[in-house]
């Protein structure tokens, strides 16, 4: 069936994947939530990560800076999935500003603000801590 009449591509299979994602989140501990919001925000692959626009190693100096959406497409792809709704994208939101938070009061992330909105960067220490995969031990109140 085409896609324009619903039927295989009617974005379900979005919305699935995000509640599966916002159960999923919601059942980890907050430091376990912490770190995969580290890892998947900062880490190599993320939208923060090391040499991207707007980190501490970026090539040049940018405007560019990590944004609460932009970690939440990193943590899930679903987040800007067919069919999924501002509820759930709020939801996600909420889960992933809990996490960053934790982050923040760890010293492993800062927050700055622009424009009214909130933007993330990782600090030397978070830097350190993903490369050396500590974040969990960090967070624990270990050393790198």
């Amino acid at each position: 069936m085409s896609p324009l009449f619903g039927g295989k591509d009617d974005g379900h299979d979005d919305v699935a994947a995000m509640d599966w994602e916002l159960e999923r989140l919601g059942a980890l501990a907050l430091p376990q939530l912490a770190a995969e919001v580290m890892i998947k925000g900062f880490g190599p692959h993320g939208p923060g990560g090391p040499g991207k626009p707007g980190t501490l190693e970026a090539p040049t100096p940018s405007a560019e800076r990590v944004s609460l959406n932009a970690i939440a497409r990193a943590v899930t792809p679903a987040f800007v999935g067919r069919g999924v709704g501002p509820e759930q994208q709020l939801r996600l939101g909420a889960l992933l500003a809990e996490g960053l938070q934790v982050l923040e009061n760890a010293a492993l992330v800062r927050v700055t603000w622009r424009g009214g909105s909130e933007d993330y960067f990782a600090t030397r220490l978070g830097r350190a801590a993903v490369e050396r995969d500590a974040v969990e031990r960090v967070l624990g109140g270990g050393s790198l």
